[in-house]
């Protein structure tokens, strides 16, 4: 499903604003320091800080691979890959919902929305997971972290619990019928949207899941101790790894704010300058670590979406079912 032109455009300027913004405030508060700050890093890390951020996305997308073979979902791997990546051209809307731009790509080729929703679903519930596990590596030195950690977890603990209880679906769609109408209906969307995430949350699959998820974003965790260490800095691995959990926590609680921004930024340079960076320092690595992860994502999606208009012309197949007589509605 190509998207309309002024959509794009208007998307596209969106993100060149926010990015502009974005550089400018961190440049303005603390200015020749930071940018001296950043040419110390030097081009090497910066080299091995994307690096790391090619292999989170890499990780992710064989998660999303994953996802589709156990639904008997057939996707060419090339194809796959550029509806994946075109998801993070959206990356900064608020609560990342932009991603479900993959959605439509998918649907006029025979995926559901309910299937393609669920499939985004859980894929952010079992990124959530992976960044509070990265979290609890900051128990280490700041044991009064424990309380936000702690509900956290309780909270996605519950959220898994609700959407795996099997009787979930039946108890939606017996409230939607009772209260009829519009709320009737979206109740009953949502119960058939959960009923395809149970099927991608098997407790057999978790673990799997969950350790691939955690290794994804423990490495852009690990460019920070790399970022903080190019400037003189060894705040140990551990540490790096429960502040960039910690951050990402903080930007995903500001749901309203595009990516987090604003609220991650403002964690990481917290916890960063607790760990005894100075502040022009930690602002710096604070930019370069987002620049080098979350917009270089959106850069690429830019790529990925631009492509995906030329690739997937209208009534081109993009997906097969698997020939094991399974039907989707």
């Amino acid at each position: 499903m190509p998207i309309p032109a002024k959509w794009r455009r208007n998307a596209a300027g969106v993100t060149a604003v926010a990015l502009a913004g974005y550089i400018a405030v961190a440049v303005t508060v603390q200015g020749g320091r930071i940018v001296e700050a950043v040419a110390g890093i030097g081009l090497p890390v910066l080299l091995a800080v994307l690096t790391l951020s090619l292999f989170n996305y890499g990780l992710r997308f064989w998660r999303w691979q994953l996802y589709l073979g156990w639904r008997n979902f057939e996707i060419p791997a090339l194809r796959s890959l550029v509806v994946y990546l075109s998801g993070f051209a959206l990356t900064v809307s608020p609560g990342k919902a932009g991603e479900a731009v993959r959605c439509l790509y998918l649907s006029d080729e025979g995926v559901p929305y309910k299937a393609s929703v669920a499939l985004l679903f859980v894929e952010r519930l079992m990124d959530l997971f992976a960044i509070v596990v990265l979290s609890a590596f900051l128990l280490t030195i700041r044991a009064d972290l424990a309380w936000a950690i702690a509900c956290a977890t309780a909270l996605l603990l519950v959220a898994l619990a609700v959407i795996v209880w099997k009787e979930t679906p039946a108890f939606l769609v017996m409230l939607g019928t009772r209260l009829g109408g519009r709320v009737g209906g979206l109740l009953e969307w949502i119960a058939e949207m959960l009923g395809h995430s149970r099927r991608l949350l098997a407790w057999k699959r978790l673990a799997g899941i969950l350790l691939l998820s955690v290794v994804a974003w423990g490495v852009e965790g690990y460019g920070v101790w790399l970022l903080a260490s190019a400037l003189g800095h060894d705040i140990g691995l551990g540490v790096s790894l429960g502040i960039y959990g910690l951050a990402i926590l903080a930007g995903a609680a500001a749901i309203f704010l595009p990516a987090g921004l604003g609220g991650t930024e403002a964690a990481m340079t917290a916890l960063l300058a607790a760990a005894g960076l100075p502040v022009a320092e930690a602002i710096a690595v604070t930019l370069v670590c987002r620049l080098a992860t979350l917009w270089f994502a959106v850069m690429i999606g830019v790529g990925a979406l631009a492509t995906a208009e030329l690739m997937f012309a209208p009534g081109r197949k993009l997906i097969t079912l698997k020939s094991d007589g399974a039907t989707y509605e």
